[in-house]
């Protein structure tokens, strides 16, 4: 048995610099089309704290993690009543130049979400693929349906706009996130793991430390 300590290096002064590197590096392990997954924690009512897996769809121009929903689905109401929320990021098997193998995990803690602008949706819109489409139109998220009801709704709307462009439903919105800390954790086989935390200070600058797990 052996063990050791990871070790972050280099990393840059601005969290999203080096959230962005790591998301290069794993993504050199998966083809074409691979889009990364986050875990979303909302506070609700009725379970007290809901965890759910969303695609990461990317930053926005002040580089604020967003993702897409609807406003009929329960982590819109989530958001709502309560904008607090954090996000993790789970990538294992990621290589670096030198080749050695990690798992990172990143997480955006005291997040306070932010609805984006409807004039901002409909160039996120076109970018959704046709099953999203469909989906954001004919599905009734949490609802009990029949399949066989559901596959002929399907099919027919497919069919009625087949060649046509899909209008976008007032439903379909999208949310960023402001965090107070970046947390990014590094760990490789029988290692302890190691943190390097960015912290939000009162002038709007960030402050980074390694921290103990």
């Amino acid at each position: 048995m052996t063990s050791s300590l990871a070790k972050i290096e280099d990393f840059p002064p601005d969290p999203v610099e080096f959230f962005k590197k790591i998301l290069q590096e794993a993504a050199k392990g998966h083809p074409d089309g691979f889009m990364q997954e986050m875990n979303l924690a909302t506070v609700d009512e009725e379970y007290g704290v809901l965890n759910r897996t969303v695609l990461y769809r990317g930053l926005t121009q002040d580089n604020c993690v967003f993702y897409i929903t609807h406003r009929y689905v329960r982590n819109f109401k989530n958001l709502q009543a309560n904008p607090k929320a954090c996000i993790t990021f789970y990538m294992p098997d990621v290589k670096d130049g030198a080749g050695n193998q990690s798992t990172w995990q990143v997480r955006l803690i005291g997040a306070t979400a932010v609805e984006l602008a409807q004039s901002e949706m409909d160039a996120l819109w076109a970018k959704e693929n046709l099953a999203a489409q469909i989906r954001g139109h004919i599905c009734p998220c949490g609802e009990p349906i029949n399949y066989d009801e559901l596959k002929a709704k399907h099919d027919q709307f497919l069919q009625d706009h087949r060649g046509k462009s899909i209008e976008r439903p007032a439903s379909y919105t999208a949310w960023k996130f402001q965090p107070q800390r970046w947390d990014f954790l590094k760990v490789g086989l029988d290692q302890i793991a190691d943190r390097v935390q960015y912290r939000l200070q009162k002038d709007g600058k960030w402050a980074s430390m390694h921290v103990s797990t």
